[in-house]
């Protein structure tokens, strides 16, 4: 495999040599304090922000304003009126800042690199003056400088990952999960830096899976530089010290940053009519460079911006398709149980309540952000976050954690429900915001004498008012319900438990795990044996 990779590297290379060239240029100090003192200007009081604020210092640049009394005659030119205070403040922080060890980049050839906004279509409300725009073509370059620390001096050609946003519950079997383990598993971190950056899930599992391998990597970030954590790598932005494009434009600037820096392109999943294909469709129409393009099978919405680009500008492109290997899911995959658990037969569901569990979206208590993207990468079990894994977690865990999320006050607390799981369809729902079921087939029935015994109780449904007439120590049965249907949540039935539950002092007589199938079933017995008996509701019917 590593040799199949190795070989497309060099194949690819030979398609565009010429992609091996530093894209960006170092500021002389002179110039570089100019641009500094100037966003500190820009920055008070009426801030000057975006597409606007990078056309200014193009101008600055292309003025060549290199020393205090150049940049002090473009000020008093570029802007109305300049107070000594003012000027002495932004001399000020242009020190801080290069004392800091912030370094100022621009284009080294930006005609040909980055076509980018337009200043019309990305801000209509901008106003230049005609002295202004007579010094910008019709497509002015944002961003026409970057700001960054650390060392960019290296010699390796530098790789993009470029993956479409994807739902928020994500499978360790998703295929485009699998061509990036094909990938990363066969480079030579002697051979290749990745462009790598942040604010995806994509873009950070390849940031984690650099810093955990040793892979040099230049880090783009969608953030002001000075509040990103560098990790001894090189950091570049397009803002310095606070945010000055909104929440919507700065990941597409970001991602034209990467695109423009990096000298290969691998394309995993890329939707069509989208801002990532846009982004490059117009890297490859003003500076093409070599694409490794993900051949995903089935074509369908979240991928068929491959096969666009694979149309369009198929002289740069190599496909590749990771090889069938057996076994390559078997750390996922459902497996004969390991010991053996006789039918329960539930005489009165009536007699339990019932904590359900559900997908979790992200890591599990207690897990960092990047051990979660690396055990998805590795395909670890349980990294899919399912509702039967975050059972089964449960169950390895050995307790049921409270949480005080939708509680009223201070108290942690485990919510139960009456409802028994042939009643879910009278309290399921589909959450669109979460793109998950409110309650899914999967959980933890526990006997409700002995609940009740441990101080589990009926929630309490109301207004503000019925809020405010519970004694303190009870407030935390309270849950707001209106008379709307929609903001009414009588139908949970719901019971409450202050504090966590340690499952080791239940009996086995005391409750019951259950699970939507018996596959499931076997699934989890190949897991964990939880000290309790297993439903398989397909089953118990």
């Amino acid at each position: 495999m590593k040799n199949q990779i190795a070989q497309v590297l060099k194949s690819l290379e030979s398609l565009n040599s010429s992609c091996r060239f530093n894209s960006l240029v170092q500021l002389d100090f002179p110039t570089a304090y100019c641009v500094l003192a100037a966003d500190a200007l820009m920055k008070r009081p009426g801030k000057i922000q975006g597409v606007e604020q990078h056309c200014r210092f193009r101008q600055l640049i292309d003025f060549g304003v290199r020393s205090e009394s150049d940049l002090r005659s473009w000020i008093q030119a570029s802007f109305q009126g300049l107070d000594t205070g003012r000027w002495d403040a932004c001399r000020k922080q242009a020190d801080e800042f290069l004392e800091s060890g912030v370094n100022v980049f621009a284009w080294h050839d930006p005609g040909n690199l980055l076509h980018f906004i337009n200043e019309t279509t990305a801000n209509p409300g901008l106003k230049f003056s005609p002295a202004d725009r007579s010094l910008f073509s019709a497509k002015p370059r944002c961003p026409s400088v970057l700001f960054g620390k650390g060392d960019l001096e290296f010699d390796l050609p530098l790789l993009a990952v470029f993956n479409s946003r994807k739902p928020r519950f994500v499978s360790p079997d998703s295929k485009w999960l699998e061509a990036l383990r094909f990938f990363f598993r066969s480079l030579d971190r002697l051979e290749i830096a990745l462009a790598a950056s942040t604010g995806t899930l994509t873009y950070d599992m390849v940031h984690a899976l650099a810093l955990r391998s040793g892979l040099v990597h230049l880090l783009v970030s969608p953030s002001p530089l000075q509040t990103v954590h560098r990790n001894g790598n090189p950091v570049l932005s397009c803002m310095l010290d606070s945010a000055t494009c909104s929440g919507k434009q700065a990941p597409i600037c970001r991602d034209r940053i990467v695109a423009a820096l990096a000298n290969l392109h691998l394309v995993l999943e890329i939707r069509a009519r989208g801002n990532l294909l846009d982004v490059l469709e117009e890297i490859q129409a003003n500076s093409p460079r070599p694409e490794l393009i993900f051949d995903p099978g089935e074509r369908n919405p979240s991928n068929a911006g491959n096969y666009v680009l694979l149309s369009r500008y198929p002289e740069h492109a190599c496909v590749f398709k990771p090889p069938e290997t057996p076994g390559s899911k078997a750390a996922n995959s459902i497996q004969t149980a390991s010991f053996a658990h006789s039918r329960l037969r539930v005489e009165s569901w009536s007699d339990y309540l019932f904590h359900y569990t559900r997908a979790c979206a992200g890591p599990w208590p207690g897990e960092t952000y990047d051990q979660y993207l690396l055990n998805l990468f590795d395909a670890r079990p349980l990294s899919g976050h399912s509702a039967l894994e975050t059972l089964i977690r449960i169950l390895q865990e050995g307790q049921i954690r409270a949480g005080a999320r939708m509680v009223r006050g201070p108290e942690a607390v485990i919510s139960w429900s009456s409802h028994p799981p042939h009643e879910l369809f009278l309290m399921r729902k589909w959450n669109r915001a979460l793109v998950r079921w409110t309650v899914e087939p999967y959980g933890i029935a526990v006997r409700r004498d002995i609940l009740r015994s441990l101080g589990a109780k009926p929630a309490v449904y109301g207004s503000d008012q019925v809020y405010s007439r519970l004694v303190e120590p009870e407030r935390y049965r309270f849950q707001l319900s209106r008379s709307a249907p929609s903001a009414s949540w009588r139908h949970e039935r719901e019971w409450r438990l202050r504090g966590d539950l340690a499952l080791s002092s239940l009996n086995p007589g005391d409750g019951f795990v259950f699970v939507k199938t018996e596959e499931e079933k076997a699934k989890f017995c190949s897991h964990i044996n939880p000290g309790l008996s297993i439903v398989a509701l397909d089953a118990s019917r």
